[in-house]
């Protein structure tokens, strides 16, 4: 039997993976504690195992009728991998093990100041993270990214990393190498404390730079400052000569900050103001307002993110300019739709002709699949298709 055990999108793919090689009789899937059985920012590795009629087991039922393969993916649990029958045991960490062992890998990366990070297929020892590394996936860490943007990397190139890899795992084909004791850094669940996020008393503009995006993660928290929320911290060219960590020149949508070097100017959460900007075309209060939102990808609950609400409405200045500053053509919303199924609404509405174009020519790929299975032309009548395609020459 082959064990997915996990949560989130990553487990969901993982689950997929096996379901296309093997009958669902002979998967089963281990969930997370905190599972809630419903889809929301990420997807629910319970509801899509009962939508396809997986079995979920416990840990406990895993260790004894594990016989291909386990593989952890955001697992919750700690596993002892004595206690099962085969030696396939396997886990996907989010960071370049043996670098960041442990918990809140999408912080470190950023706190740090770190240029790249990536994603360690292993396999699972008794150690924490210390497992024979079987393949990596190195990726950038762009200046304008955020702890959240790092997840989502995190899970982008997890997928295709077992995608590359499922097929030596399940038959125990794949060998590990030994982690290298060089450079191994390990941080545990209680290394931050995520209910007291203060910005440091004393600390350069490039520190407390780092701090902001380190923790500016929608889903889970933010750094608060006098009440509000901190997304994005810009470092200002004037020297600061001001009492360091003394706040100034308060706006509505902005604080500025002194620091042991540099004034930096601390952005407010204003992701409504924005999208409200997204819909209209108003490419002013857009730009205005760039630097109030965590990331150039943030979404409201439903998933829906600047660039999905512009395509819709066929805001097409507005459009350019997100993808000029780094929007993701292929981030789905919570139900997998795409900002290009999205642009052919405002294309047959008559709302805009040019975005559905505008984002081909930026990479979105017409045969993505939402989370029902659906591609965009599974949504269209052959002439809308017809008119479609010679919309593109």
């Amino acid at each position: 039997m082959i064990v997915i055990a996990g949560k989130n999108n990553i487990a969901v793919h993982g689950l997929e993976l096996a379901l296309r090689k093997y009958d669902r009789n002979q998967i089963a899937v281990v969930c997370n504690k905190n599972e809630t059985g419903v889809d929301g920012w990420q997807r629910s590795l319970r509801k899509f195992a009962l939508d396809n009629q997986v079995q979920e087991i416990t840990l406990e039922e895993a260790y004894a009728r594990t016989s291909i393969c386990f593989l952890s993916l955001e697992f919750d649990s700690l596993v002892v991998p004595e206690r099962f029958k085969t030696e396939n045991i396997f886990n996907i960490h989010f960071s370049l093990l043996p670098k960041y062992k442990g918990m809140f890998t999408s912080v470190w990366p950023i706190y740090n100041a770190d240029k790249k990070s990536g994603v360690t297929l292993h396999y699972l020892d008794k150690g924490i993270d210390t497992g024979d590394v079987i393949s990596q996936v190195e990726f950038s860490i762009e200046s304008n990214w955020v702890s959240r943007d790092v997840y989502f990397a995190y899970i982008k190139y997890s997928c295709s990393l077992l995608e590359d890899n499922f097929e030596s795992v399940v038959s125990g084909l794949c060998k590990g190498k030994p982690q290298e004791c060089i450079g191994s850094t390990y941080y545990s669940n209680k290394s931050i404390d995520f209910s007291n996020l203060l910005l440091p008393k004393k600390a350069t503009a490039w520190e407390y730079r780092n701090y902001i995006r380190a923790f500016s993660f929608r889903e889970y928290q933010f750094v608060s400052v006098e009440g509000s929320k901190v997304v994005w911290a810009e470092i200002l060219p004037a020297k600061s000569t001001a009492k360091c960590g003394e706040l100034f020149n308060a706006t509505k949508n902005y604080v500025d900050l002194a620091s042991i070097d540099y004034d930096l100017r601390l952005y407010f959460d204003c992701l409504d103001e924005f999208l409200a900007a997204c819909k209209v075309n108003d490419l002013v209060a857009v730009k205005r307002l760039r630097f109030n939102i965590s990331g150039i990808n943030d979404a409201i609950v439903n998933g829906w993110t600047p660039l999905i609400v512009a395509s819709f409405f066929g805001s097409f200045e507005v459009v350019r300019y997100l993808l000029s500053e780094g929007a993701d053509p292929q981030r789905p919303n919570i139900k997998g739709t795409t900002p290009l199924m999205y642009a052919k609404d405002a294309f047959f509405s008559g709302r805009c002709f040019k975005t559905f174009g505008l984002l081909m020519s930026a990479g979105a790929d017409l045969v993505q699949v939402d989370y029902s299975g659906k591609q965009l032309y599974d949504y269209l009548t052959s002439a809308q298709i017809c008119d479609l395609q010679k919309s593109l020459g």
